[in-house]
């Protein structure tokens, strides 16, 4: 009966140290953002991001201009909240799920209104790839919204 229950016990001992291993292994199962920056890497949860309405006006390839109102963060708040630091020379590379990429100066950054990060467009959702929550980067100012990318998964500093 012992080594019965010693089985027993190290049975659930395994299973707690494989429950505890899967759910503690880092952040990078957690739907969200990654900002990479030197060797920091942070996962910020997307209900983890502190939400702002902004509105304002994108052009498309055609030269067509279309007002949205937004609900996100400003991507210099993103970063600062995360302790992410960068000057006007940073190069701050945005890659969606699928590897479309889109690249931001510093200086575009930190000029401020300008740079976003929503979660929702005109009351619905962005999502994702596979659905769920998403996100969109949006640069007001643009000729062109080339650089809107859609289904964010990394924000990278160089």
């Amino acid at each position: 009966m012992n080594k019965k229950l010693g089985l027993l016990f190290a049975v659930l001992g395994i299973a707690v140290i494989a429950f505890a291993a899967v759910n503690l292994s880092g952040n990078k199962d957690k739907a969200g953002i990654t900002i990479i920056s030197g060797d920091n890497e942070v996962v910020v949860a997307w209900d983890e991001i502190a939400l702002e309405d902004f509105s304002g006006e994108l052009v498309n390839g055609k030269g067509e201009v279309t007002a949205s109102d937004y609900e996100g963060i400003e991507l210099v708040e993103l970063l600062a909240a995360n302790g992410i630091k960068f000057d006007d020379n940073s190069e701050i590379v945005v890659t969606a799920e699928d590897n479309y990429s889109a690249t931001l100066t510093g200086a575009e950054v930190l000029t401020g209104q300008r740079v976003y990060v929503a979660l929702s467009a005109n009351g619905e959702m962005v999502e994702g790839l596979e659905g769920g929550q998403g996100a969109q980067l949006i640069v007001f100012g643009d000729p062109n919204s080339k650089r809107a990318v859609r289904c964010m998964k990394t924000i990278e500093i160089k």
